[in-house]
């Protein structure tokens, strides 16, 4: 049987994409995903977002949770996490030279989370929230490799 080029092409991009979902090869965002989201909101979907939660730029646990951060961030990228850190007087800015995937939030939308998680400023907290929009971790000391790794496990879609 003779199948025109179109077909076959079409079949074969079919077929192959077909095989890297079977394999667990993690996807990242789609096109009509935001480069930069600036809300929750605008990555439900597409982002797992990290909120990291802290009294200050230096504080210890802020410190000792992005360094985790800075030695797998490749695998933050894969999994399509991003971190937000939340403290006061607005320095959520990402880190320049850091290869740790960040999100830039407004002043309101900062308080917003703070206000919707229930956390103090005086608090250090860290949370996932799912490509749905669920919280699918929360812990009130930094978080290991192996443990946001297992949360946002390839095999599972949120």
């Amino acid at each position: 049987m003779h199948f025109p080029p179109a077909l076959r092409f079409s079949v074969c991009a079919l077929l192959s994409g077909f095989s890297l979902g079977v394999t667990g090869q993690t996807r990242q965002p789609s096109a009509g995903c935001p480069a930069q989201p600036n809300t929750l909101l605008a990555m439900r979907g597409c982002y797992r977002p990290l909120l990291v939660f802290a009294p200050s730029l230096d504080y210890p646990q802020l410190i000792e949770e992005f360094n985790e951060l800075k030695a797998h961030a490749p695998e933050l990228k894969s999994r399509s996490v991003l971190y937000v850190p939340i403290v006061p007087e607005g320095h959520n800015q990402p880190i320049p030279g850091s290869k740790v995937p960040t999100a830039r939030l407004s002043e309101d939308e900062l308080a917003a989370m703070r206000h919707r998680f229930k956390v103090e400023q005086a608090d250090f907290l860290v949370i996932l929230i799912g490509k749905d929009g669920n919280e699918k971790l929360s812990n009130k000391t930094p978080v290991s490799a192996t443990r946001r790794a297992d949360t946002t496990s390839p095999t599972k879609s949120s």
